[in-house]
């Protein structure tokens, strides 16, 4: 072989052996991970054209929303940021529930000691006081309410229910009816089915129709036994879900409103504050579903007793929050007090919430025995098991009964109360709905006429069914707010044109919140009005539910405020999460874009009480 041939044939080998190391290393080169997100601005197709144009995955779009979930890289997300869109990140967690390695405790609930009632026996009704509303006929009926939770246990005869398609079945009985649907199920459903148990316990506090005891009257377990109830399964077996799975089953709530005539929609769950809560996708899928006439109640959050708690979407500040008391019959002074767990204002957005609070400690209702609520050590067993009942339905099993505490039950107390209220007055608007609570709420004062909590921990007072129904007040909550603009979101976070800020004022220096824009009296103005980020002012004296809050500190059916007149930093909220560092783009470091964003939803209800 002469010279040429033989460096020919050398420089061929060579060829072939880049060709292949080439090769190799286009095969282990691993694919850029993706994450799911969720896309905002500009029409739904320009969103289609965008997450295409960078090589993305569109996985659903919601027309309402205006919003696209998709599948896409980290450059990608860069890349439509670079194009004006906003991008978040669709991520889950745990459940933020407190949780103890102490055995959980069986309570009696029935006859006590010497022939007194047991303490456990505060069942939702009884509790709330909404069982005198319930032996005057008004239990919810012809009202349907909307639970967005873990799901319903099975029922006793699957074959009752009527299949609507896949993922959806309704019961009726003449002309009650309970639907339900589930968002998670990938095949056709035969069945109910809880496996987190959370949904059920909400349910049960809302609609439980077991009698009670004797001297109750024809009073129930549950709020309003006898509304109609649309639940949607949405949060799985850990007691989580994405952000999109909620705005799905919300866009779902909103689209069959009006066929099943959904008046009341309850979210019993939190997610962390991340954002102004104009820019929250979810918030903003709430915020439709109030535009709509719906009125939605949502749990405060569990984060508490700390300044600036409030969870997302009880921050939105047109829906009703709602905050926790741990009930005097639980305390050893024998007087309410707000619950050591209940997330307090301001909101990020200088809000004062939550707006009302109840009763949210230890509250009685069922859970499934397989969920994981019923296997968590921190569950309160009750001596008590039954069927879970609705007009004729019953679950298929026995169900023990627990004491659970949290906002979870505080808000589906408070949207049972909204039932009973919306059977009594079927034309009030959610505005008028929302006056009518926060109008005839009672404020918790001390022997000395001071308010035993400020307005940021207790809202505008205690709940009282009684006087939320038998009240005149009709005006409106949220006057002055034009929510339609408000749902107008730039692509610039920092553009706050078309949104609103609260009336709170925080002073860096006393480290004290206060809000001077309405005439309290002067008995409670200080107390009321002012807060120096401590949980509790009262030191052993009794505190009692005094007076509404419209007759000391005007009402809710007027706005202060005004379109982003706050001249301060967010920086200055010291102490919470709310410390901004000097614009809505960058929250504290956790910006609220895809790669940062906890886009987190849980149940949040099991608690230390």
């Amino acid at each position: 072989m002469d010279r040429e041939h033989r460096r020919g044939l050398l420089q061929g080998q060579l060829v072939l052996a880049m060709i292949l190391v080439i090769s190799l290393l286009g095969i282990a080169q691993p694919a850029p991970a993706t994450q799911q997100v969720l896309v905002q601005g500009g029409s739904l197709s320009q969103q289609t054209s965008a997450i295409q144009a960078v090589g993305g995955t569109i996985q659903r779009q919601f027309s309402r929303f205006e919003t696209s979930v998709a599948h896409v890289s980290t450059t990608q997300i860069e890349q439509l940021k670079a194009q004006g869109l906003r991008v978040f990140a669709d991520q889950t967690v745990e459940a933020s529930a407190q949780t103890t390695s102490a055995p959980a405790t069986t309570v009696m609930a029935g006859p006590g000691p010497k022939g007194k009632t047991s303490p456990a026996l505060q069942y939702p009704s009884i509790v709330t006081g909404a069982d005198a509303l319930q032996r005057r006929g008004i239990d919810g009926r012809g009202v349907t309410v909307a639970v967005i939770d873990s799901g319903l246990p099975a029922i006793e005869r699957p074959e009752r229910w009527q299949r609507i398609n896949n993922t959806t079945a309704r019961y009726s009985q003449g002309s009650r009816f309970l639907v339900y649907k589930d968002m998670l199920a990938s095949s056709q459903i035969t069945n109910s089915s809880d496996p987190y148990g959370h949904g059920t316990h909400v349910f049960a506090t809302l609609a439980d129709n077991r009698a009670l005891p004797p001297e109750y009257g024809t009073a129930k377990v549950g709020i309003a036994p006898g509304a109609n109830y649309v639940v949607v399964r949405a949060l799985d077996s850990q007691g989580k879900a994405s952000y999109s799975t909620i705005i799905a089953a919300i866009d779902w709530v909103i689209e069959n409103a009006d066929v099943y005539n959904i008046r009341v929609l309850n979210l019993s769950l939190q997610a962390e504050v991340v954002s102004p809560y104009w820019y929250d996708p979810m918030n903003q899928a709430v915020m439709h579903a109030w535009n709509e006439g719906i009125t939605v109640v949502a749990a405060a959050g569990n984060t508490g007793s700390n300044p600036a708690t409030i969870m997302a979407p009880a921050n939105v500040p047109y829906i009703v929050s709602v905050g926790a008391i741990r009930p005097a019959v639980y305390n050893d002074n024998g007087s309410d007090t707000i619950a050591a767990y209940s997330s307090a204002g301001p909101t990020e957005s200088r809000f004062v919430k939550p707006d009302v609070v109840i009763a949210g400690s230890r509250v009685i209702a069922p859970l499934p025995a397989d969920s994981l609520l019923a296997n968590s050590s921190a569950a309160g067993l009750v001596s008590e098991r039954a069927q879970l009942q609705w007009a004729d339905l019953k679950t298929s099993q026995q169900l023990n009964y627990y004491a659970l505490s949290g906002t979870s039950m505080a808000a589906a107390e408070v949207s049972g109360i909204v039932a009973l209220l919306i059977q009594d007055e079927p034309t009030l608007s959610n505005n008028q709905i929302k006056a009518r609570l926060t109008g005839t709420a009672q404020v918790a004062t001390l022997d000395n006429g001071q308010a035993a909590y400020s307005m940021w921990q207790q809202g505008a007072g205690k709940v009282i069914p009684t006087a939320v129904v038998d009240g005149s007040n009709t005006g409106s909550a949220n006057a002055g707010m034009d929510l339609t603009t408000d749902l107008i979101v730039s692509s610039n976070p920092d553009d706050t044109s078309n949104h609103y800020q609260g009336t709170t004022e925080y002073d860096s220096t006393s480290n004290t919140f206060s809000d001077s824009t309405t005439a309290y009296s002067s008995t409670l103005a200080t107390s009321y009005s002012t807060w120096a980020g401590s949980y509790s002012t009262w030191a052993g004296s009794y505190l009692t539910w005094a007076g509404s809050y419209s007759t000391w500190a005007g009402s809710y059916s007027t706005w202060a405020g005004s379109y982003n007149t706050w001249a301060g930093s967010y920086s200055t909220w010291a102490g919470s999460y709310s410390t901004w560092a000097g614009s809505y783009s960058t929250w504290a470091g956790n910006n609220a874009d895809a790669g940062s964003l906890n886009s987190n939803i849980n149940a949040g209800s099991l608690v230390s009480d």
